[in-house]
C-alpha cells in the first residue's frame, strides 16, 4: 500500500480514538464543583466540549478526504496519459487497442465512483466505511501496481513491432541489392550471413513483443489476494524481460543492416534506410 495512504489511515484512526479524551476536563469540573455550581460548569463545559469535538472530528474527516482525493486524482491523471499512448499505438490490432482503452476507461470510472463514495462517507461521518474505502485505493484497484505497468508493456511492445516492421522492409531491400550485386567484385557471403542474422533477430523481436502482450492482456487486480498478486507480479516481470530481449534484437538487426549497407556502399541517407535506422535507434 502507498505509504502516504497508510499514514493517513493510521493517523485517522488514532485521532478518532483520541477524541474521547476531549470530554475529560468538563467531567472533572463537574465532579469537583458543588451541585449548583457543578450544573452551571457542566452545562458550559458540555457545550464547549461538543463544539471542540465536532470541530476536531470534521477536521480529521476533511484531511482524510483531501488526501484520498489527491491519490485518486494522481491515478486518474496517469490513466489519461496511458490512454493517450494507446491511441498512438500503430501495430496493436483494433480489438487489442479497444480492449485496453475500455479497461483504462473502466478504471477511471471506478476511481470517480470511489471519490464520490468517500465524500459520502465523510458526510455521514462513517469512520469504518471511510477507512475501508481509502484502503481500497491501493488494495482493490492496483492502478500503479498493475494497470499502468500493464499498459506500458503493451505500449513498449507496440513500439518494438513498429521498428521490427520497418527493419523487415529494409531487409527485403537489402536482399534485392545483394541478389543484384556482382559477386565477382567482392565476396558477399559475409553480407548474406549478416542478412540472415538480421532476419532472425527481427523475427524474434516480433515473437517476444507479441508474447509480452499476450502475457499481460488478461491480468486482473488481485483485490488483496496474495496468490493473485504474486502471479501478476511474476507475469509483469517476465513480460518486461521479453520486451528487453525484443529491444536488443532490434539493435542487433540494425547493426547487421548498417554492416551490409557499408559493404554495398549504400548511403545511410537513402529514404528507406533512414526511416529504419532512425526508428531502430
Amino acid at each position: 500500500m502507498n505509504k502516504t495512504l497508510q499514514t493517513t489511515i493510521a493517523v485517522f484512526g488514532a485521532s478518532l480514538i483520541a477524541l474521547a479524551s476531549v470530554a475529560a476536563p468538563a467531567f472533572a469540573l463537574t465532579t469537583a464543583a458543588g451541585a449548583g455550581a457543578g450544573a452551571s460548569v457542566n452545562a458550559g463545559g458540555a457545550g464547549l466540549n461538543a463544539n471542540v469535538t465536532t470541530g476536531v472530528t470534521l477536521n480529521i474527516f476533511t484531511k482524510a478526504q483531501n488526501r484520498a482525493d489527491q491519490e485518486i486524482t494522481r491515478r486518474i491523471d496517469a490513466l489519461n496519459k496511458l490512454s493517450t499512448r494507446v491511441n498512438d499505438m500503430q501495430k496493436l490490432s483494433a480489438d487489442q487497442k479497444s480492449s485496453l482503452t475500455s479497461q483504462i476507461q473502466a478504471q477511471i470510472t471506478l476511481m470517480n465512483n470511489l471519490e464520490a463514495q468517500i465524500a459520502s462517507d465523510v458526510q455521514a461521518e462513517s469512520t469504518s466505511s471511510l477507512k475501508t474505502d481509502i484502503a481500497s485505493i491501493t488494495k482493490s484497484y492496483r492502478i500503479f501496481l498493475l494497470i499502468i505497468p500493464q499498459g506500458r508493456i503493451e505500449a513498449a511492445a507496440d513500439r518494438v513491432l513498429t521498428v521490427a516492421g520497418t527493419l523487415n522492409t529494409v531487409a527485403g531491400q537489402l536482399q534485392a541489392r545483394l541478389s543484384s550485386a556482382n559477386s565477382s567484385d567482392k565476396n558477399l557471403s559475409a553480407d548474406q550471413a549478416s542478412l540472415a542474422d538480421m532476419n532472425a533477430k527481427v523475427a524474434d523481436a516480433n515473437t517476444q513483443a507479441n508474447a509480452s502482450i499476450t502475457e499481460v492482456a488478461s491480468l486482473q487486480p488481485d483485490n488483496g489476494d496474495q496468490t493473485v498478486m504474486q502471479s501478476n507480479k511474476a507475469a509483469l516481470q517476465d513480460a518486461r524481460t521479453k520486451i528487453q530481449t525484443a529491444q536488443q534484437d532490434t539493435v542487433a538487426a540494425r547493426k547487421d543492416a548498417l554492416s551490409i549497407m557499408k559493404d554495398l556502399k549504400i548511403s545511410a541517407s537513402a529514404s528507406a534506410t533512414t526511416t529504419a535506422t532512425t526508428s531502430a535507434q
